[in-house]
């Protein structure tokens, strides 16, 4: 095969998203051209491939010899201990992110995920089931306020009315791009199933200034069909950041428009969003970017000045009905990254997401 990519901006070196050729299935492509040898990973969740491109000028193009692949070396960034329930994630030779997926807590969470210096960036977790100032809100979590009339995002232990997520399976591999944690999940209000999903976290190989973070999330009503209901309380992705960072502080957010408070911000829609803030003696954010495959996108945002941080298209929405047997799937890229708006490019890491190489095939 053979591929041609024209690039519609100047870019530095950067991770952009390709079509898969028709009718190709494997899981590694190798692109040979312009003096390079380059390894394209395919997504798991869409016919899509991942590649880190050279710099290259705006409307350039630039041809590669493509070959398939069964496997190739994994990379070499990123390191992994699971024990107890428990998956540590290093990037780049120091702690990245902690995974946790045991019934320790009442859904999987990620907590901590660390800046360069070794900081939370995230507000620690409170103890499962325990009071307190939304401790719910655990970290980066996946979470709804409202599952067939369910609350599955506030936490109640044993009480009518309110849900927990339990794993079912996990699978973690090593690929030549990334870290890739599968799991399977169920929702339930008591021991009564609600409804299953799959969950892929996409964490690729990087340095630490830049740690891109991909998540799809495919809801499947698999217990009888499900509502979605209309609640401000929803994402389903959820982070709280560190206090040191709320934009109620020292903090900042900032949307794709530059509103830069809650009134600009809350319940309004967004292609992307941003927080970002100190944490000891640096300045650190998340960026999530919605998929424009998104139901609803662009996403409107649940997003507060005191450090919680949610796209969530439910709100102000009309109920959801989600037919038995079927599935619905929503995927964001979180960006976590060191700097503000401006210094971290987040408007044109965004672009690389969804506007990216334009491609021709033969």
């Amino acid at each position: 095969m053979k591929l041609t990519l024209s690039i519609p901006r100047t870019r530095p070196e950067h991770l952009a998203s390709i079509p898969a050729p028709e009718g190709c299935e494997s899981p590694l492509l190798q692109l040979t051209g312009a003096g390079r040898r380059l390894i394209a990973e395919r997504d798991p969740s869409s016919p899509v491939y991942h590649v880190n491109l050279p710099a290259l000028e705006g409307e350039a193009e630039v041809n590669f010899e493509v070959s398939e692949l069964d496997t190739a070396d994994s990379a070499t960034g990123i390191a992994t201990n699971d024990a107890d329930g428990k998956l540590d994630v290093e990037v780049a030779g120091s702690p990245f992110m902690r995974f946790h997926h045991t019934t320790n807590y009442p859904k999987p969470v990620i907590n901590p995920i660390l800046s360069p210096n070794g900081t939370n960036m995230l507000r620690e977790p409170m103890e499962a089931w325990g009071e307190g100032e939304h401790p719910w809100q655990r970290g980066l979590t996946l979470m709804q306020g409202a599952i067939n009339g369910v609350d599955c995002w506030n936490e109640r232990p044993d009480s009518p009315g309110f849900g927990h997520t339990a794993q079912d399976d996990i699978l973690i591999s090593h690929n030549p791009l990334s870290l890739l944690i599968e799991s399977d999940n169920t929702w339930y209000e008591g021991d009564r199933p609600l409804m299953t999903d799959s969950r892929f976290y996409r964490l690729f190989d990087s340095s630490r200034d830049v740690v891109v973070l991909d998540i799809a999330h495919t809801l499947k009503a698999s217990h009888g069909a499900v509502t979605i209901g209309d609640t401000k309380e929803g994402g389903f992705l959820c982070i709280r950041v560190n206090p040191s960072m709320n934009a109620n502080a020292e903090g900042n957010m900032r949307n794709t428009y530059g509103a830069t408070d809650e009134k600009g911000c809350w319940s309004l829609p967004s292609h992307w969003m941003d927080y970002y803030g100190p944490v000891g003696d640096e300045t650190v954010g998340f960026a999530i970017f919605d998929h424009p495959q998104n139901f609803r996108y662009p996403t409107t945002w649940h997003v507060r000045g005191y450090g919680l941080f949610a796209p969530n298209c439910w709100m102000f929405k009309p109920d959801y009905h989600l037919p038995e047997g079927e599935s619905l799937t929503f995927r964001w890229r979180v960006t976590v990254r060191t700097g503000n708006t401006i210094q971290a490019d987040i408007a044109n890491r965004f672009l690389d997401y969804v506007d990216g190489p334009r491609v021709k095939w033969e």
